[in-house]
């Protein structure tokens, strides 16, 4: 079969990263696209429905996929949860057990992903695994070390954004000393920043001497094939409307989108970010 790469592609930046590096790695690409991708080019673009979860099966086969990653943004709607999640129960071993047609929450669309690996006969990997240098290090990334008191409120940051993974509510939160302003939800870090911002402009945050912490860890119940926290360039352009002045995510698990260009913007905005690890 070979190494053949298909790429369920969402929304964002990472996708042509995906497919660039898949490419310079010697895989043979596909990109099954859950949203119109018109900026992909030289490489095969085929359109995805999550309404019709065998057209997909059969879209692999016909590729003869070896391995499969997924890249991007991906939200979905009630309905599109349950139906996968009918099928995703009709083709699993845990069928009898699972709940029947009950929604799917992001972490349990891992249990899709095996279904997917046992009617395909394709291998999921990670994206870090096919661009390895897009992940975050340990340590200050961009910016000047963090102070004692700010250093403490990072950590904590980034343990409540491993809270809320843990429900599987989302990736991120903003902080601000050792108090949550808000969480990540359905809309999204854009739309977590989004709020923030208001807030931030209505004098209700980030007012203090603590400043806001923008905070992204991996859901610890989920797969790392699944969907690694991510920042890049529109992350600091929002964080920088936002008030937030630091970022923290998880070093080895979490990603950096056009590292460079993340790292000038976030120069320019006098914005500090840095890996950290956490435990749990």
């Amino acid at each position: 079969m070979g190494n053949r790469l298909t790429v369920f592609a969402g929304t964002g930046d990472l996708v042509p990263h995906a497919v660039e590096a898949a490419q310079k790695a010697g895989y043979k690409v596909q990109v099954l696209a859950l949203t119109p991708r018109p900026d992909l080019s030289g490489v095969k673009v085929v359109k995805a429905d999550l309404a019709n979860p065998l057209g997909i099966i059969w879209s692999l086969k016909v590729f003869r996929t070896s391995h499969v990653v997924l890249a991007g943004g991906i939200t979905l709607s009630d309905g599109q949860r349950e139906g996968l999640a009918k099928f995703a129960n009709s083709n699993s071993e845990r069928s009898a057990t699972s709940g029947g047609g009950r929604s799917l929450g992001d972490a349990a669309l891992t249990g899709l992903a095996a279904v997917l690996k046992k009617m395909a006969g394709a291998e999921l990997v990670g994206v870090h695994e096919i661009a390895p240098d897009l992940l975050a290090q340990e340590g200050v990334i961009v910016g000047s070390p963090l102070p004692g008191e700010h250093a403490e409120s990072a950590g904590f940051a980034l343990a409540m954004a491993r809270e809320i993974g843990r429900l599987d509510i989302g990736q991120a939160v903003v902080v601000a000393g050792h108090h949550v302003v808000s969480a990540e939800d359905i809309g999204g870090t854009d739309g977590l920043l989004a709020r923030v911002g208001d807030y931030h402009a209505r004098g209700i945050a980030g007012d203090g001497a603590a400043p806001l912490i923008l905070a992204k860890a991996v859901k610890p119940q989920q797969p790392l094939f699944a969907d690694l926290p991510a920042i890049g360039p529109d992350t600091v352009t929002n964080a920088k409307a936002a008030g937030v002045s630091v970022i923290a995510v998880e070093a080895g698990k979490s990603i950096i989108i056009e590292r460079e260009k993340v790292i000038d913007l976030a120069r320019r905005e006098n914005i500090t970010i840095v890996g950290l690890t956490i435990d749990g």
